[in-house]
């Protein structure tokens, strides 16, 4: 099914990138540099808070949807990789864009993430050796087993450890959509009726589907994940549908709509205290109500858009950085207690990560966009003259 999509459709798309991007980078920055919010209700106890201490607290809890802000970039995924298959389904060639688009950020993210071991294991061997036990620790510690042989094959295949790459969970499927796309999305609503009925059948019976013995990335991706991926690529195939659909809705109107659905998914995060299959859901209708508002009322916010155009980089090479600013902080403050207390030291890592990502996009990632330019080109002429949507 062909659209009108066009090339600053998927500009004004960054935004949402952007969004889900830095959302994820706040989240981590906070979690690994400040104590928490609960640890911070055990060292002060709330019959002695003052305003500063609920705000606080409370503005910490807003960080907690990292998981489902990865959920929106499942959608996206959908959308994105849905159009770039809609004028060019050969496997090869999407493969070729894929490899050279994804993989060498990726590797490098590695490296990364790996130089940052080095360093701050020289600095302060006691992050390594079980001295501290606090969340940002344990991530050190994993990170002992980074170079391991093994660990070395499965990160370079898409089956991450944890440590400093921690958040490279979400690619494992983003790469296993990607390898059955251009087979699967050749019949969307076959992929879309198969999508639905696994969902439901682990949402009914998760007992039964887990005691199947399936592989675990083929059971997550199956099973638990895919569907946000089919949410994205039937929004691109009856975008114009739905739209026509909300029409009724004025922007304001939907933007509260937007929002609410926003306050949902902190609501139904807080009830479970963690991320499940039902703030998945709303995650996922909140990223399909932040694209249609988006390209429905063309919201152009530059700053985003600029930050989306580096999201990839930003999301694999965050996490890392947030233990080299701990480092820079521990270095210059004198700093070697298990928690920091004070609220405001997170808040510059963001600058900081956000900064390096860029420097990082800029190296590797602006040049492999570069590449793909040049291969499109083309295609692009040879579209154009017979009127078919370029290729994302």
């Amino acid at each position: 099914m062909k659209h009108p999509f066009k090339k600053k459709d998927f500009e004004i798309l960054d935004s949402i990138r952007g969004i889900a991007a830095l959302y994820v980078a706040i989240a981590h920055c906070r979690g690994t540099l400040w104590m928490g919010g609960s640890e911070y209700s055990k060292l002060f106890p709330r019959e002695g808070w003052h305003i500063s201490d609920y705000i606080i607290f409370g503005s910490s809890m807003l960080t907690r949807l990292a998981v489902e802000f990865v959920i929106v970039f499942f959608v996206l995924s959908g959308f994105s990789i849905a159009h770039s298959l809609a004028s060019d389904k050969s496997p090869l060639r999407f493969y070729k864009r894929r490899l050279i688009r994804i993989y060498p950020s990726y590797v490098m993210a590695l490296v990364w993430a790996g130089i940052i071991f080095i360093i701050t294991k020289w600095m302060f061997p006691q992050w390594y050796n079980g001295l501290y036990n606090q969340f940002a620790f344990l991530r050190t510690m994993e990170m002992n087993e980074f170079f391991k042989p093994e660990k070395v094959a499965g990160n370079l295949f898409y089956m991450p450890m944890h440590g400093f790459v921690g958040p490279f969970w979400s690619l494992t499927y983003e790469v296993m959509f990607y390898l059955l796309a251009p087979f699967i999305l050749r019949n969307v609503k076959l992929y879309s009726i198969i999508s639905m009925v696994l969902f439901a059948c682990s949402f009914v019976f998760p007992v039964q589907i887990k005691a199947l013995g399936i592989p675990y990335y083929i059971h997550e991706f199956l099973f638990t994940y895919n569907i946000y991926f089919s949410a994205g690529v039937l929004l691109y195939n009856y975008f114009e549908e739905v739209n026509k659909a909300i029409s009724f809705l004025g922007r304001y109107v939907l933007l509260l709509l937007l929002l609410a659905t926003l306050a949902a998914t902190f609501v139904v995060n807080f009830y479970f205290q963690t991320e499940t299959v039902y703030s998945f859901m709303i995650a996922a209708v909140l990223g399909v109500l932040l694209m249609l508002y988006f390209l429905r009322f063309r919201v152009e916010i530059p700053w985003l858009m600029k930050i989306g155009q580096f999201s990839y980089t930003l999301y694999i090479t965050h996490f890392a950085s947030v233990y080299l600013y701990l480092a820079i902080f521990w270095m210059l403050s004198g700093h070697r207690e298990i928690y920091i207390v004070n609220y405001f030291v997170w808040m510059p890592a963001v600058f900081f990560v956000v900064a390096l990502g860029w420097l990082q996009y800029s190296l590797i990632e602006k040049r492999t966009k570069k590449i793909l330019d040049l291969l499109r080109k083309p295609l692009d002429i040879k579209e154009s003259s017979s009127l078919t949507t370029p290729v994302s």
